[in-house]
């Protein structure tokens, strides 16, 4: 989700930076508070802000949904219903390897490392991506990202029947803004 946040936020602010006041987000525009025709640091900042919260509020609301059983974490199981990209990584994140991840373990999980960056989707896409030609078929998917895999087709927007690194980032735009 922070990647998410991350993208959209340079996106708002190389759209704001070109001169267009009227660079859209979920909730709306951003908004030029003062009226003096241009998107400050300070407007910038606030809608960043409102928009962390706006997803971190959304990140809640799966959180929740996945968590059948309503004991405050989540399974492998609840994981790969509704969280596929916690899914591919539950090992990774359930540090006490309880079998169940919590808010912390992921917190800590989204804290620690190259993940942030891309870094850790890029590795992954990378090594699953046996004939090397920058894109992934389904026999790859399943074999090397299991969480993709399941949900192929949707992610495939060309139905082309291979995954690219640019069709992978937006459908994680795309559900980090459902």
């Amino acid at each position: 989700m922070r990647w998410t946040l991350a993208v959209a936020s340079i996106v708002v602010a190389s759209v704001a930076q070109a001169g267009d006041m009227h660079a859209m987000h979920p909730a709306g525009q951003v908004s030029d508070a003062n009226s003096d025709g241009q998107i400050d640091q300070a407007e910038m900042t606030a809608h960043r802000e409102a928009m962390h919260g706006e997803m971190r509020a959304k990140g809640l609301e799966r959180w929740k949904a996945a968590d059948k059983d309503s004991n405050g974490s989540l399974s492998r199981d609840e994981a790969k219903a509704l969280v596929p990209h916690l899914a591919d990584n539950f090992d990774q994140v359930d540090g006490n390897k309880d079998g169940q991840v919590s808010g912390e373990e992921m917190r800590e999980f989204r804290k620690a490392g190259p993940h942030h960056d891309g870094g850790h989707m890029r590795q992954k896409f990378e090594a699953a991506d046996k004939d090397r030609d920058g894109s992934l078929d389904l026999a790859e998917a399943q074999t090397g990202m299991p969480g993709l895999a399941e949900r192929f087709s949707a992610v495939d927007a060309d139905n082309d029947g291979k995954v690219t690194p640019d069709e992978l980032r937006a459908a994680k735009m795309r559900l980090a803004s459902e």
